[in-house]
């Protein structure tokens, strides 16, 4: 049986871009996600939304200011299955862009700390740092 998907898409409220500078709970329309920690605000969390409830979507999301101390944490909500654990970004334009399955989270593309990824840094920044996960990876 197939899903009406298209009828999800037209109740969307709101942007699909955000800025977050502070703990953030992602809702299922914020596609592109461009957070920043600093000084003020310090240390952020991320929050993806349900799994679940995401399924079939893609989720963009780009340092906009972080460093070793103030960090971007991207953390799920305890819902997905084979979560490798929390992603830390330490880095402007540190990123990873997230698809759905509606069981589990899966990062696209390269990200260095979790297995298979790495950054990519932006010309004229910083050399890139490993992003380790907060848990080790299932044996």
């Amino acid at each position: 049986m197939l899903e009406d998907r298209g009828s999800q898409h037209h109740q969307i409220p709101g942007d699909k871009f955000v800025n977050p500078i502070v703990d953030y709970q992602m809702r299922n329309w914020d596609y592109v996600v461009r957070p920043a920690a600093d000084g003020p605000t310090g240390p952020i969390t991320i929050t993806l939304p349900s799994v679940a409830e995401a399924k079939g979507r893609f989720y963009s999301i780009v340092a906009r200011n972080a460093d070793a101390v103030n960090t971007i944490t991207i953390a799920d909500r305890d819902d997905s299955e084979c979560w490798l654990g929390d992603i830390v970004f330490n880095g402007k334009c540190d990123r990873v862009l997230l698809y759905s399955d509606g069981l589990c989270w899966i990062a696209i593309g390269e990200m260095a700390g979790w297995p298979g990824l790495s950054t990519t840094r932006a010309p004229g920044t910083a050399t890139p740092t490993t992003l380790a996960p907060t848990t080790s990876a299932p044996q």
